[in-house]
């Protein structure tokens, strides 16, 4: 599956949301695999974020980053090419009956479609 860092760094907290609800010890052990790997990628972004920031700003105390001249819309758009950066995880799509008693919003859902698939039993 090739998804993008974006795709995955807007899904982490929908998937920690997830991860909190009660499942079945299959499926939940499942997601827990798919997390740690999908969790690889967004630590690589987490990185990399810093290294960027570091290369065209300059941090605070409080760890806010100020920028000279051009610099920030270099940083952003060196931010925005790694966010847009195609990975492969190698992960299962999980199948998720819409019956399991989750409580996950909207966004929630569409943030882990690529990723889950919610199935609706007969």
């Amino acid at each position: 599956m090739k998804v993008t860092l974006k795709t995955i760094v807007l899904a982490i907290p929908a998937l920690s949301k997830l991860a909190a609800e009660d499942i079945r010890l299959q499926l939940a052990y499942r997601l827990k695999k798919n997390i740690a790997e999908l969790q690889r990628e967004a630590d690589f972004f987490g990185e990399q974020r810093i290294k960027i920031l570091e290369k065209y700003g300059v941090a605070d105390e409080s760890g806010n980053y100020t920028f000279e001249g051009d610099n920030e819309q270099k940083a952003i758009a060196e931010l925005d090419e790694l966010l847009d950066l195609e990975v492969e995880p190698v992960i299962d799509v999980l199948d998720i009956p819409v019956t399991e008693n989750l409580k996950l919003s909207v966004n929630d859902i569409g943030y882990l479609e690529p990723f889950i698939n919610f199935i609706e039993e007969s």
